[in-house]
């Protein structure tokens, strides 16, 4: 028999035979039985199968079929796949309502948190995304009371968070799924991995919320209940947020960086009635009716506030304080760091409708009064106090060099594009040297100044260290050994011996930190540490003031050199090369008007009218020197 014959007889129907060709009969329902006859019966296939029957127990005909069958499963698998998927998303289109979720938003961290502190620890799920807690971070903070270990483990302690892929769970009798895919940057192209093998997520990852159910309902309230989940969390915490760049899109975005213990305003110490008034005036510019208000007459609603005064007065932890009493985030915009003008404004486009914006230390980095004279405060925007500014001055305005610039901070605070709602927060410790065009009426409202300590305050601050605390971790420091009458005797004892407004309240707070468990020992050493003090910042002031003359004497010694550079001279009168070593002017006149020369003077306009080359007087000094400036001139006074 021929393989022609074979195959012309394919269809023919298999003939009556078992094993294999009964096999290959049940599998290819019977069409293939003819072409396996033939290869039975051929030589070959007969020496093949009788070696392999004899001396291996190996079946040919049979392992050949069950390869082909299984090559067949890669193909089969992959077809089932797509129909599951195509099966999967047309019920997701159909009966699934989803929301999706930026990476860079602050709702996204929300889910994150309320999914790693509700589902996780329920559920036994095989694929998490460990990472050391950072305490940082908002993205699992619970209460103290539940996390004792942020207070007593030496080790950072570890957060498990969601992994890629997708997680399901019940919430309020709907069936939720939520989807954490890797940004398209850092996605893997191999398909074999899996996607939750592939990498950890970042954090700024977007989110896919789905439920099933075509209303949407369900996950603006799941949504909600996140929120909610975090605020009582953070309720007694401040977050204070800085702005950073994100990894994966690149943009500026504000991020949560700490989670900081709500301050008190009684924990802040100047002038009570300047505090009340700040207070006040927040609490009326935060009320609905002050923005329908502003809104109606046309006014921008924004609020400025300056807080000036020495170094350790308090003008950070009072806007930490302000944060904490209206309960509101705090923003803090490190202009240094400000790539330019547009980084700049765009973090203040991102910044929330309600929030407290602060910029630190306004002074030191290169936004101060340079070379301007007259009052900038009848400009009305900020184009025009710029126009006015570069016609003024030849210096530039910028933020150290490839920074922001004045014009660009002035744009974000009250320009055309500028955000309102906002509470803008400026410090600085030497509020004289700022320029008039930022600190005008309209970009800040108030000027406030947090000075040294008064007695009063200083008290104050003895009976807060000292009074006795509701927490239950802090009875072991002070216990019941003094009463609230002894304590008051005792912090009009320490007040009395302090100077009215001469020490600072970080000063006194960590005179008081040295001694926090005995209070008559601090009323006893506050004497000598008075004293002690004094003599140091009393040192310190001469040693500044000395720098202080010397460095105006070398600016007037550099001024008068420059007008004598400037001035013209005829022929009696010594080159200027000469003025320039002497430091003194050629010209000097009597009462009668006739012109009044020294000898030093004379020889050098001698010695240039008959060219002589020799000038011993007019060589060897400096001019930067202010000795040998005073003795020149003292020689020419004398003559």
């Amino acid at each position: 028999m021929n393989s022609s014959s074979v195959l012309g007889d394919f269809s023919a129907g298999p003939p009556g035979s078992s094993g294999v060709a009964s096999l290959l009969n049940n599998l290819l329902s019977g069409k293939a039985a003819p072409f396996v006859h033939f290869l039975e019966g051929s030589l070959p296939m007969r020496l093949l199968q009788a070696f392999f029957s004899k001396w291996q127990n190996i079946d040919i005909p049979t392992w050949t079929v069950a390869i082909a069958i299984l090559g067949t499963v890669p193909n089969t698998l992959f077809r089932l796949r797509v129909v599951t998927y195509n099966i999967y998303w047309w019920i997701a289109k159909y009966f699934v309502s989803s929301i999706s979720v930026a990476g860079n938003d602050q709702l996204n961290k929300d889910v994150i948190n309320w999914v790693a502190h509700n589902v996780l620890p329920r559920r036994s799920i095989r694929m998490l995304n460990a990472r050391t807690e950072i305490i940082q971070t908002d993205y699992w903070k619970p209460t103290i009371k539940e996390r004792n270990d942020i207070r007593h483990e030496n080790r950072v302690p570890v957060q498990y968070l969601p992994a890629f892929g997708t997680i399901w769970f019940i919430h309020k009798c709907s069936v939720f799924l939520i989807s954490c895919q890797p940004n398209a940057k850092f996605r893997y192209h191999d398909n074999v991995v899996p996607i939750e093998l592939s990498a950890a997520p970042e954090g700024h990852e977007p989110l896919v919320l789905m439920c099933l159910g075509r209303s949407v309902k369900p996950l603006k309230q799941f949504l909600d209940t996140c929120r909610d989940f975090a605020e009582e969390q953070r309720r007694e915490y401040v977050t204070v947020r800085t702005s950073k760049k994100s990894a994966y899109t690149g943009e500026i975005c504000w991020g949560s960086v700490a989670l900081r213990p709500v301050r008190h305003m009684e924990t802040v110490h100047f002038d009570e009635k300047v505090k009340q008034r700040l207070v006040r005036d927040i609490t009326h510019y935060l009320e609905p009716s002050t923005r329908q208000y502003y809104v109606k007459r046309g006014i921008p609603y924004r609020r400025g506030y300056l807080l000036h005064g020495p170094p350790g007065t308090g003008k950070t932890s009072l806007s930490l304080a302000l944060a904490s009493y209206f309960k509101i985030d705090l923003y803090l915009c490190h202009l240094p760091s400000v790539k330019d003008d547009g980084s700049l404004e765009d973090q203040f486009i991102n910044l929330p409708p309600k929030c407290i914006i602060l910029l630190e230390d306004i002074d030191t980095v290169g936004v101060q009064r340079r070379g301007i004279e007259g009052d900038a405060s009848d400009s009305d925007d900020s184009d025009r106090d710029l126009r006015r500014l570069k016609k003024k001055s030849k210096f530039n305005y910028s933020v150290h060099g490839p920074g922001c610039s004045l014009s660009g901070l002035l744009n974000v605070l009250d320009g055309v594009a500028s955000q309102e709602g906002r509470i803008v927060l400026m410090t600085s410790n030497f509020a004289d040297k700022l320029d008039k065009a930022l600190v005008r009426p309209g970009r800040i409202d108030q000027m406030i100044y947090l000075g040294n300590i008064s007695r009063a305050s200083a008290e104050e601050m003895f009976l807060r260290m000292y009074a006795p605390s509701k927490s239950d971790t802090e009875v072991g420091l002070l216990g019941n050994k003094y009463t609230v009458q002894e304590l008051g005797k005792l912090a009009t004892k320490f007040s009395t011996q302090l100077p009215e407004e001469r020490f600072t309240p970080a000063q006194i707070q960590g005179f008081l930190l040295g001694h926090k468990e005995e209070p008559h020992e601090a009323v006893a050493e506050i004497g000598k540490w008075v004293t002690k003090e004094v003599k140091i910042m009393e040192q310190t002031e001469a040693f500044e003031k000395a720098n202080k003359e010397r460095r105006r004497k070398k600016r007037e010694s550099r001024k008068l050199a420059k007008l004598t550079h400037s001035e013209p001279f005829d022929r009696l009168s010594p080159p200027k090369r000469l003025l320039k070593v002497n430091g003194t002017k050629g010209d000097v006149s009597d009462d009668e008007g006739k012109p009044k020369e020294n000898g030093r003077l004379e020889a050098a306009s001698k010695e240039k009218m008959e060219g002589k080359a020799d000038v011993q007087n007019g060589q060897g000094k400096a001019s930067e020197n202010g000795e040998d400036e005073k003795k020149a001139n003292g020689t020419q006074d004398g003559n």
